[in-house]
């Protein structure tokens, strides 16, 4: 098969990155503590050396990066890889990732002091993981102690399992919820492709862009982030709804949304969808959108009632803005605006974002709203990833991983060149721009991020420029003999 050699060659460059990556979040990756640390003298040393470890972490991340990019071209090829090869291509590169500790973001930690208190009793929805104490606490940043989970009881009940069936081990207990979220990329793999053939997209480009992707690799399985279940319900029940399952497919989305909230923005899109296929030809979005409620209330009011935590989650849902992001427009908006008025009047910083992040939600609210009226032009999928991107760009926490909440569903239909590239360019660029959770910014982490990236660049065009070379390098430079390589023959004449 032509296309097995380079993607053989890209899959196995693609595993070297993510096992540089996994040796360098060692050094560079959030520090652990208490039973996962790793207290060898020359881990702590190189630790010291933020550029040296950030430097490491880098050049993993530019090799899968390039391995990435280099399988992108592959799929838009006439006769490129299949969807099988793909997934195994993305088992290869998420291999690495399997037993390591977090390297972004230590949220799996909060996780597990959540599903350890759900399964004390304690509620996760009221206090946070400092009334727990205990081992599964120790790696809990300080700005989530005291506070409450802004997760659903679905999510936090299967939290709970993981902490039940690990022992309450934090080693065990980080597998166990890497292991959850590999089940949710799963269910990613299984349903974008379809999505993508239903909204007119090649299956193996939404594979590429939606699934092989590094923010995937790198915050869903590495950081074994909640996203993985909540994105891997929402999918799956989104196909479901275009089969002509509704019923199911708003259990299942509404389920996502008791992972975690920005799911049930999903439940918008699929009215037009059940709208289309139910009989006559008036009232039936209005009828649409009463069936979709009662079926993802009567199913939030069940799982509520079989877990027994009430709807403290909806309370906690501003828990995230505990901690303000680079990343978030309104934030920083709201906060250059903020120290101005401050300045000429008093005004507290504080209020002047809040004032931004409501202003944001509620154009993100419009923003959806004109998408959904232009849902049956846009297509539902690729307008519920319009609209999530909206939710996040406007948002008042804004982190990598929020990104996919977006380019999930557009990966499976975006139809556009400019949307799919945008998405691509968008990736790289968010891969590249945050750093480790073990080290600070600053000139040394800087330094460290530009010798790695450039370290592999450099070597990528000594490379491809020997191969040039090779290939325009005659075969032999043995002088020419009658008879030999190269000769004519001529038929002697009379």
């Amino acid at each position: 098969m032509p296309t097995r050699a380079p993607i053989h060659r890209d899959r196995v460059l693609g595993t070297v990155g993510s096992t540089v990556v996994a040796g360098g979040g060692l050094l560079a990756g959030v520090t652990p503590l208490g039973e996962v640390a790793i207290d060898l003298p020359l881990l702590h040393e190189l630790r010291a050396l933020p550029a040296l470890s950030v430097s490491v972490l880098y050049a993993g991340l530019a090799m899968l990066l390039l391995a990435w990019w280099r399988v992108g071209v592959s799929v838009r090829a006439d006769a490129g890889p299949s969807g099988r090869e793909l997934a195994t291509t993305a088992a290869w590169w998420a291999a690495p990732f399997a037993v390591i500790t977090p390297i972004f973001s230590g949220d799996v930690h909060s996780y597990l002091a959540q599903g350890a208190m759900t399964m004390a009793g304690l509620d996760a929805y009221r206090v946070g993981p400092s009334a727990l104490g205990g081992p599964l606490t120790v790696n809990v940043p300080e700005i989530w102690q005291h506070t409450p989970a802004p997760y659903g009881p679905v999510f936090l009940r299967l939290a709970a399992t993981v902490t039940a069936l690990t022992g309450g081990g934090v080693w065990a207990g980080i597998i166990g919820m890497r292991v959850l979220a590999l089940l949710g990329v799963g269910l990613l793999a299984w349903s974008v492709p379809r999505l993508a053939g239903l909204c007119g997209v090649p299956p193996t480009a939404a594979m590429w862009l939606g699934v092989l992707n590094p923010l995937v690799l790198l915050h869903l399985v590495a950081d074994a982030h909640n996203e993985a279940v909540m994105l891997g319900l929402m999918c799956v029940g989104l196909l479901l709804a275009l089969r002509r399952r509704p019923v199911l497919g708003i259990i299942l989305i509404t389920l996502a949304a008791l992972v975690k909230a920005p799911a049930v923005v999903a439940l918008a899109f699929v009215v037009p969808v059940w709208a289309r296929h139910l009989a006559g030809r008036r009232g039936r979005l209005l009828r649409a959108a009463r069936r979709t409620v009662l079926v993802a209330a009567v199913t939030g009011l069940a799982v509520t009632a079989a877990t027994r935590s009430g709807i403290g989650w909806v309370r906690a849902l501003d828990t995230p803005t505990h901690a303000h992001t680079w990343m978030s427009i309104t934030t920083d908006l709201g906060w250059a605006a903020g120290s101005l008025l401050h300045r000429l009047n008093g005004l507290a910083v504080e209020h002047t974002i809040r004032a931004f992040w409501l202003a944001g939600l509620v154009l993100a609210a419009g923003v959806n709203l004109v998408l959904w009226r232009r849902v049956a032009r846009i297509g539902p999928v690729a307008a519920l990833g319009l609209g999530l991107a909206a939710l996040v760009l406007t948002g008042p926490v804004v982190h990598p991983w929020y990104l996919l909440w977006a380019l999930v569903p557009l990966a499976a239909a975006a139809r556009g060149a400019g949307t799919r590239r945008a998405v691509a360019v968008g990736t790289v660029v968010l891969v590249l721009v945050v750093l480790p959770g073990g080290v600070q910014p600053g000139l040394s982490a800087a330094l460290g991020a530009v010798l790695g990236v450039s370290a592999v660049l450099v070597a990528t065009m000594v490379a491809r420029r020997r191969s040039r070379q090779r290939r325009w390098t005659r075969p032999t430079d043995e002088p020419f003999r009658p008879g030999g390589p190269g000769a004519v023959h001529v038929r002697p004449t009379v």
